[in-house]
């Protein structure tokens, strides 16, 4: 029996191991900024570069494309997102700096942009709650301007990676938003502003995924590298049910009735 209990620390060490050694492993969380230029006519690809990081959901990373890893007519200087993400929400919010150096081929000519901003392993909120995404975005500029401007927003079921062939947007998204403007001024907004998707029920894990994509540029005659930059939000969250809304709004309203009850019921004593 004395054996058997100095035997204990060592089994129990022993069994601590194996459970440890035996639970399967986390998904590693991940994000992935990738930039793509286009022809004109948006369907052929021109260039492309991707940047990962190892990093999970509520964390900041920056992608730059620029110098040797920039694209031939394009310069990110900067695809920063924020992520932030708790009990029954998550979100981003994304801002990016781009330069445009094709002085030759502007408007409807122009090449065009596309940015995608990924996030995997998200689970707030909580499946399966009804959840709704919301988004917006304001582009402005010192002296690039894009005639068309285009952001969605959406979730998709699991942790995904970018598609293999660059320029392919993603598809399966649940919840997907759409917003359009243009840049060229400072004020200007994407519409809808916000931008609010269907409702459905969340999955987790899940992904969050962002598209960018600038078209129809002009940097003014004969100038080269006029910059712009976009600044942009998108929330995946669980709204509060009407019916408890209201219930809230009443609260204050039955404090002030208990409270002239309480009264009359002193005064009467």
């Amino acid at each position: 029996m004395s054996r058997i209990h100095k035997l204990l620390p060592l089994m129990t060490v022993l069994l601590i191991g194996s459970v440890i050694l035996g639970a399967p492993s986390q998904a590693r969380a991940a994000f992935q900024i990738r930039v793509t230029e286009f022809a004109s006519d948006g369907t052929t690809v021109l260039d492309s570069k991707t940047q990962s990081f190892s990093d999970p959901p509520g964390s900041t990373v920056t992608g730059m494309f620029t110098g040797g890893n920039a694209l031939t007519d394009f310069t990110v200087s900067v695809v920063t997102n924020i992520s932030d993400t708790g009990f029954d929400f998550s979100a981003h919010t994304t801002t990016i700096a781009l330069t445009y150096n094709n002085a030759s081929l502007q408007g409807p000519n122009s090449r065009q942009l596309l940015v995608e901003v990924l996030g995997d392993s998200y689970v707030n909120p909580t499946a399966p709650a009804l959840s709704t995404i919301s988004s917006n975005a304001s582009p402005s500029t010192s002296g690039l301007q894009a005639a068309s401007v285009t952001m969605t927003s959406g979730v998709i079921s699991g942790n995904v990676t970018l598609d293999a062939t660059p320029g392919t947007v993603l598809g399966g998204q649940l919840g997907m938003t759409t917003g359009t403007g243009t840049m060229g001024t400072a004020s200007s907004v994407l519409l809808p502003n916000p931008a609010v998707g269907a409702t459905f029920s969340i999955p987790n894990p899940f992904t969050f995924y962002q598209t960018y994509l600038f078209a129809d540029l002009t940097a003014g005659t004969g100038a080269l590298g006029r910059s712009g930059s976009l600044s942009a939000g998108t929330e995946v969250t669980t709204p509060v049910p009407a019916g408890i809304a209201l219930a809230f709004a009443g609260l204050p309203v039955l404090g002030i009735y208990g409270w002239v009850r309480r009264r009359k019921a002193v005064h009467t004593v």
